[in-house]
């Protein structure tokens, strides 16, 4: 029998009893919906913790230099861990090129600052942006002119407005002060949330990206130190020399030990974890497939009971054994495919829209879909299996009584 004939009666049985198949793929849909919907989320976090981890330093010239303390409470106690008299050291060791401290490669765009109200100290977010498009009540939207110009301008939440001026329009030209700097209030836009209070955690106020850099500078990590040589080949040898100076005269050298810090092991290590992490709550949703196929079996089963007399004409017209088993394992493979099809579209909708929620994109990759395929393919096969050698090895005589 031909494989088109094979899937084109198979697909015609699963129709004839609709309600039947879409309650067996039911438990195959959820299954497959929750496993993929977990692994897409996971997959968005690792990428987005893996690109916030990422270091700015890409020159081959290039190495990370950190600090290991012998005891945790040490770490505590010390605020810097290279201080001046280290830098120093390590700028006159012959091949060192330049030393400075690390910079993270992205700045959060949101930063919780604290804001006085009428005397009332708040912790609130405020936000760096080139330019606002929210809509305003009075005034007008921060441009990316202001950013590059270095303009000390604001626009604020309409709430907070109404909380200092007493009224958004009033608000408008005012000043408006943050850690002991003037701005100017430029703009004031719709509130969304209503509140102070709390759980409003939405920025109530928007600051050119340049100009909230300058004013407010926040210092580097004193923990690790980009390490740049003259010259690439020579770049090992120099930084071992630099770690055995430091672990003689460091400033630090009796309380830990100086080390080359390698970010790309740290996000290997941390991917790991979170791929173990994700794969274990996936074995865990995926229970319900097992049963899922505990349900395909039993209705093969009985497909196979209802189609004896079936079974018998094809036999009698010359169908082999492996042509019968071939026929219902085509039926369970099809069934569970269209069920993880339908599955792997329910979950990838659900990711998307717990997406919206979270501060990271899940976006469909090779994997997921690979998973959802394989998986439903794996419980088509397995639990058709039993069934389908069943109905091949019926004897045609037996049939015929």
């Amino acid at each position: 029998m031909k494989n088109i004939v094979l899937w084109k009666t198979a697909l015609k049985s699963i129709l004839k009893n609709k309600k039947r198949s879409f309650l067996t793929m039911f438990g195959i849909i959820i299954g497959i919906a929750s496993v993929i919907t977990i692994v897409s989320i996971g997959n968005g976090f690792k990428r987005d913790m893996i690109d916030k981890m990422s270091m700015t330093n890409t020159k081959e010239t290039v190495n990370n230099l950190t600090f290991s303390y012998y005891d945790i409470s040490n770490a505590l106690s010390e605020k810097e861990v290279f201080k001046k008299s280290d830098l120093d050291l390590i700028k006159n060791i012959k091949g060192v090129k330049k030393v400075d401290f690390y910079e993270p490669k992205q700045k959060l765009s949101e930063r919780q600052v604290e804001i006085y109200i009428r005397g009332k100290k708040l912790t609130k977010n405020v936000e760096r942006v080139e330019q606002t498009t929210e809509p305003l009540v009075a005034g007008r939207q921060l441009e990316p002119k202001d950013s590059e110009t270095l303009n000390k301008v604001v626009v604020i939440d309409e709430i907070l407005a109404q909380k200092l001026y007493g009224d958004a329009k009033q608000a408008v030209g005012k000043g408006f002060e943050l850690m002991n700097e003037l701005f100017t209030i430029v703009g004031v836009i719709a509130n969304k949330n209503g509140t102070l209070s709390m759980e409003n955690q939405s920025a109530l106020a928007y600051f050119p990206i340049k100009s909230y850099d300058h004013y407010f500078k926040k210092a580097d990590s004193q923990s690790i130190l980009n390490l740049e040589v003259e010259d690439s080949s020579e770049k090992e040898r120099v930084t071992s020399e630099v770690l055995k100076q430091l672990n003689f005269n460091g400033s630090l050298r009796n309380v830990g030990e100086y080390e080359q810090y390698n970010p790309k092991s740290t996000i290997a290590e941390m991917g790991k974890i979170l791929d173990n992490l994700t794969l274990f709550i996936s074995a865990v949703a995926g229970i319900s497939l097992f049963i899922a196929g505990v349900g395909v079996m039993n209705m093969m089963y009985i497909s196979v009971s209802e189609r004896t007399k079936e079974i018998g004409i094809r036999r009698a017209l010359g169908a082999t054994e492996k042509d019968i088993r071939k026929q219902f394992l085509a039926e369970g493979l099809t069934l569970t495919l269209l069920g993880g099809l339908i599955g792997y579209l329910l979950g990838m909708l659900l990711g998307l829209l717990t997406s919206i929620f979270l501060p990271f994109a899940v976006r469909p990759d090779l994997f997921t879909i690979s998973l959802a395929v394989g998986i439903s393919a794996l419980i088509g096969i397995a639990f058709s299996y039993m069934p389908a050698s069943a109905a091949s090895k019926k004897d045609l005589i037996d049939i015929m009584k």
